[in-house]
């Protein structure tokens, strides 16, 4: 992936949720970690959006936080 579309990604990941935290430029990689209290996918375009940014990680992991749910994604660029 191009860097130029990860930071697309995050942009649109930022409109959502204001717990962003992101290290960049890890071995070109960038770690994301997003806190939010629910993922809802009440349109088919929204299902599409996060089944396109699951498709775009290396890897993710969704796990539970208290009240709040943990996303962690990975992306690699060129």
């Amino acid at each position: 992936m191009k860097r130029a579309t990860f930071i697309r990604i995050l942009t649109g990941i930022k409109l959502v949720s204001n717990n962003v935290s992101v290290v960049e430029n890890f071995n070109n990689k960038a770690l994301i970690t997003i806190r939010v209290p629910e993922v809802v996918g009440e349109s088919p375009k929204q299902i599409r959006s996060f089944q396109k940014l699951i498709s775009h990680c290396s890897y993710y992991n969704i796990r539970p936080d208290g009240d709040e749910l943990t996303l962690t994604l990975e992306f690699q660029w060129e």
